[in-house]
């Protein structure tokens, strides 16, 4: 009856409108102002028929509305992961950026000036220490060769005849058949050309000298980078430009900086040889092992960071100089550490929490302390103890004291839990319950 009164009002109220704007409207005001009512009165009907058909259904409701009790757990039973505490022993890792650089790097330089005449080696190549990579043209070296030589049996026949007459004038002059200044002229003689002798040798001793720098060899085992001198090129001992880089990149150094506050626990990793895995980014990442071997004897006042190397194998050649990666340094191990699921742990008001569960399946709330989180596995101080049930998925529905019922027990599809698995490699947290990127303190 309330709605019909207001239709009604509204109705006039329509109309009334309609009238005082009919020179706006024009001449089809009559027929719209009966288009609305009409629309009026039929949501009327619409709604009456909507009540009834709602009343309706009302009535038929307590027959449905009364669902059956669950049959996997009991009433109100929250469905949930669980997982079993373990010990495990905690790696701690400090984490930071490094660079690839080669052990040895040899920028290979001409000590004589001449023109190559054979390159040995293309762009690229792995090359052995002492392996030929240039020659140059020697022909003047080796005439200049042969004519020191020559002088030096020159000298030697003269130093025989030289002897001879100096034999002579000792024995005329015991005789009083020489005098004493010719003897003399003669034993000098022979002492020049001793010293003749001497300096031909010396000269050709530097000369064979370069001859052997006429031929370039590898001074070290590596990679060969871009040549500069090609086969016909004159190069000079004075050029500043390097005929051929090498880098020894079998095995490689890895170069990274760590904060100071960490300098204790990086010597202590020194005397022990601290094992690093190193990781090449990518889509699929690339792990080496490497072994802790050079700490810098300073740190660097600007960045308050101390640099370390770690020398990788490289045997396969996973590692190029120059290359960007992450360094994961083992400083220290923990034993028996208290170990659950990352996903175990959650932040409260009270500080970090977990949810255990108890033998009657109903879960109560737990404080704990985390040392750090590696991968995805919490290391705890406190607050647990071995082989307790803890929640790792399903905790937003839990109250203290609920009962809960366990995802896949009983369905043979595999156990309900499993116990936490330490990490191997990998960041280590700085925050509790999350697992962080970037270099860490001690424990």
């Amino acid at each position: 009856m309330a709605k019909g009164l207001w239709l009604l009002a509204g109705i006039v109220a329509a109309g009334s409108a309609a009238f005082a704007y009919r020179d706006q409207l024009g001449p089809d005001t009559p027929q719209l102002l009966a288009s609305l009512i009409s629309s009026a009165i039929g949501a009327e009907d619409k709604g009456a028929g909507a009540a009834k058909s709602a009343g309706a259904g009302n009535a038929q409701a307590p027959k449905t509305a009364q669902a059956a009790p669950s049959k996997k757990g009991a009433p109100g039973a929250a469905p949930v992961t669980v997982a079993t505490s373990a010990l495990a022993d905690m790696p701690v890792i400090l984490s930071a950026p490094g660079t690839v650089e080669p052990l040895a790097t040899v920028a290979v330089k001409p000590r004589v000036d001449g023109q190559v005449i054979e390159v040995g080696f293309k762009e690229g190549d792995q090359v052995t220490a002492g392996a030929i990579l240039y020659r140059l043209d020697d022909r003047l070296v080796r005439a200049q060769i042969k004519q020191a030589e020559a002088q030096i049996a020159k000298d030697e026949a003269s130093l025989k005849d030289a002897m001879s007459i100096a034999d002579r004038r000792e024995s005329l002059l015991l005789k009083k058949y020489a005098s004493e200044a010719s003897t003399e002229t003669a034993r000098q003689n022979v002492e020049v050309l001793r010293a003749s002798i001497l300096s031909g040798q010396a000269l050709l001793e530097a000369q064979r000298t370069q001859l052997d720098y006429l031929v370039i060899r590898a001074p070290i085992t590596g990679r060969t980078g871009s040549i500069t001198a090609r086969l016909g090129a004159f190069v000079r001992s004075a050029d500043a430009a390097a005929l051929v880089t090498i880098n020894q990149t079998k095995p490689i150094a890895v170069a990274f900086a760590l904060p100071q506050v960490t300098l204790q626990q990086l010597k202590d990793a020194m005397l022990t040889n601290a094992e690093a895995v190193v990781t090449v980014g990518g889509p699929k990442p690339i792990k080496a092992k490497g072994l802790l071997k050079f700490l810098d004897n300073q740190i660097d006042k600007t960045t308050g960071t101390v640099t370390g190397k770690v020398v990788v194998e490289n045997a396969e050649e996973v590692l190029w100089p120059g290359q960007a990666v992450t360094v994961d340094l083992t400083v220290e191990t923990r034993k028996d550490m208290v170990t659950v699921p990352a996903s175990a742990v959650l932040p409260a008001q009270q500080g970090m929490i977990v949810w255990v569960l108890d033998k009657d399946k109903k879960v109560s709330v737990r404080e704990v302390a985390v040392e750090r989180v590696i991968g995805q596995v919490a290391y705890l101080q406190r607050g647990l103890n071995k082989n307790e049930r803890v929640v790792t998925d399903g905790q937003l529905r839990l109250v203290p004291g609920a009962p809960v019922s366990i995802r896949g027990e009983g369905q043979g599809g595999g156990r309900p839990g499993g116990a936490a698995q330490p990490a191997t490699g990998g960041g280590v947290g700085q925050a509790p319950a999350k697992n962080t990127s970037g270099s860490s303190g001690g424990g």
